[in-house]
């Protein structure tokens, strides 16, 4: 149920405007700090302050798999939305997609293809359906939600050439494709990106990535995994730590289930876009929470995307963790990133 707080909180978000950040440069930022600085949210708390309790990741896929999905939040109900179920058969496969459009914008020539988060072995397109409603009240195009197969039955790249089987259908069609994506789901949209680049397919016009993973086999120990370096309240901090802890065993488990028994180069830039050429990227926004343990290399990546001459954006949300799309209704962060991302397409 929305609260009179929530949206006292989202209009408070709404008109928080770019700030200038001496660390990264070239990049416009949005830094949407809470009230009360430096401390969760308070729905985010009640996710994460459990952490404590249980630091050592499951080895269980089963278990993996259903802490990726959603909790339930109430339908989002839109007369104009239409959400179509529908299938690509390019490059020989059989991939299943959502169509979510606003009929008045369906034969508009604007399209997003989204990449649902999940560490790559776990998330679907059910997950992020309402995010991508509410984005579709915005959007003057059609976004695709795409199905990929799932690791480790489906490894890479056969998830990314799913991707590329839906893009390429689209591209028949449409002229000015965005792609987009969340934590797992944000790498494969600028892995794919560069495929498109170099096989000829399209160019891609910008990239949506909420709380993106950017590099496989990073140095767990080194500047981008030290959570000393993030400001928060002392009663809080212990429990930053182990957020960053679980992540840094969720950090290799996902490349062992990604990439099983495969001799692959894991600074490929396709696999690890912080090692892409920024020159690829015409217009990138990045959206992250404070206590997020991504946060230190999306603002690595966004700066490197800056300084190399993109339209770089950096939108950062206080008090929020990893995968918040997943509190749409319950944290006014969640719904306001959609409106920000809005603004960017």
């Amino acid at each position: 149920m929305i609260t009179s707080n929530y949206l006292t909180e989202l209009n408070r978000l709404k008109l928080v405007e770019q700030v200038d950040v001496p660390r990264l440069e070239d990049v416009k930022m949005v830094i949407k700090d809470r009230v009360e600085a430096h401390s969760y949210e308070p729905n985010t708390w009640d996710e994460q302050k459990g952490i404590l309790n249980n630091t050592k990741l499951s080895d269980d896929l089963t278990i993996l798999r259903a802490g990726t999905k959603a909790q339930p939040i109430p339908e989002m109900q839109s007369q104009n939305i239409c959400v179509d179920i529908h299938y690509s058969y390019e490059m020989g496969r059989k991939v299943r997609y959502f169509r979510i459009y606003n009929k008045k914008f369906k034969n508009n020539n604007r399209a997003l293809l989204y990449m649902h988060g999940g560490a790559y072995y776990g998330g679907s397109v059910e997950c992020s359906l309402n995010p991508l409603k509410l984005l579709a009240t915005q959007f003057e195009g059609t976004i695709y939600s795409i199905d990929y197969g799932l690791a480790p039955e489906y490894p890479y790249p056969s998830g990314l050439f799913d991707c590329l089987a839906v893009l390429m259908e689209v591209a028949k069609n449409k002229h000015n494709i965005a792609l987009a994506g969340d934590s797992a789901g944000g790498a494969m949209a600028l892995g794919l990106t560069q495929i498109a680049h170099y096989m000829g397919i399209c160019e891609i016009e910008s990239q949506l990535l909420f709380y993106p993973t950017l590099v496989h086999g990073s140095n767990l120990e080194g500047g981008l995994w030290d959570d000393s370096r993030i400001p928060i309240i002392d009663q809080q901090r212990n429990v930053l730590h182990a957020s960053y802890e679980i992540f840094k065993q969720l950090d290799k488990k996902m490349t062992e289930l990604y990439l099983p028994e495969q001799d692959i180069e894991l600074t490929s830039p396709i696999l690890s876009p912080m090692y892409a050429n920024p020159l690829l990227f015409k217009k990138v926004t990045v959206l992250t929470g404070e206590f997020d343990p991504l946060r230190l290399q999306n603002e690595a990546f966004i700066e490197k995307v800056g300084m190399a001459g993109a339209d770089a954006t950096y939108v950062r949300y206080g008090g929020m963790s990893h995968a918040f799309l997943n509190l749409m209704g319950k944290a006014a962060a969640s719904e306001d990133a959609i409106y920000e991302c809005a603004k960017r397409l």
